[in-house]
């Protein structure tokens, strides 16, 4: 069982696994106040979805929001993006599937996150070596503004896994099993003996290397 997302409101940490589970707790254990339970997944057009299939799945304090990208062969656009929300148990029981926009520069290939807190959206991806965001909102990922987020000189884009957003702060999750926090502009420093939990990083790189 291995996590495919994260997510964060302003009291809880979610971890979202690769069989359809999902655990809530906190940055240091995501399992703190229950353990993993299933949810189920809005079917897209009639189509049976699994985690695997998302985009993303992003939180705020009163729903999840699940994120898919539609691939349309020859279309033009080539892919649609949509979003459904829902309690953490049913994702897409309160808002069925819905079309939303990327932000200007952000395109399949270079986005990298979606993230949520109680007033916006966030669409993070990649331009070259830096991490840029758009915010707006769900169906609208860039209708506020873009920009550039810098990170810390020794961290790069692939040292990141996972990123969740509350409204205070924004995390970055690091593959060395640290992280990041700070705001969409700039993630700070990494959290001097911040840690968290997930089990499948214990080997993986750590940062700078």
């Amino acid at each position: 069982m291995n996590a495919l997302f994260l997510s964060a409101n302003n009291s809880m940490h979610f971890a979202w696994y690769d069989d359809n589970r999902v655990s809530v707790g906190s940055i240091s254990s995501h399992w703190k106040k229950r353990p993993p339970y299933q949810f189920d997944l809005k079917p897209f057009k009639g189509k049976p979805l699994k985690i695997q299939d998302l985009l993303s799945i992003s939180s705020n304090d009163s729903l999840h929001f699940a994120w898919y990208l539609e691939r349309i062969p020859k279309g033009d656009p080539d892919y649609l993006l949509w979003v459904c929300a829902g309690p953490s148990n049913h994702l897409g029981a309160k808002r069925d599937w819905y079309p939303s926009q990327l932000p200007r520069g952000a395109h399949p290939e270079n986005l990298l996150f979606i993230t949520s807190n109680n007033d916006i959206h966030f669409a993070w991806f990649r331009k070259e070596e830096e991490l840029w965001v758009g915010r707006g909102t769900s169906d609208n990922l860039g209708n506020k503004d873009v920009h550039h987020c810098l990170l810390p000189p020794d961290v790069k884009i692939e040292h990141i896994l996972y990123l969740a957003s509350n409204d205070k702060e924004h995390f970055a999750f690091l593959r060395n099993g640290a992280y990041l926090a700070g705001k969409s502009d700039r993630l700070g420093r990494v959290r001097k003996g911040g840690v968290y939990d997930l089990a499948e990083l214990k080997d993986t790189m750590k940062v700078g290397e």
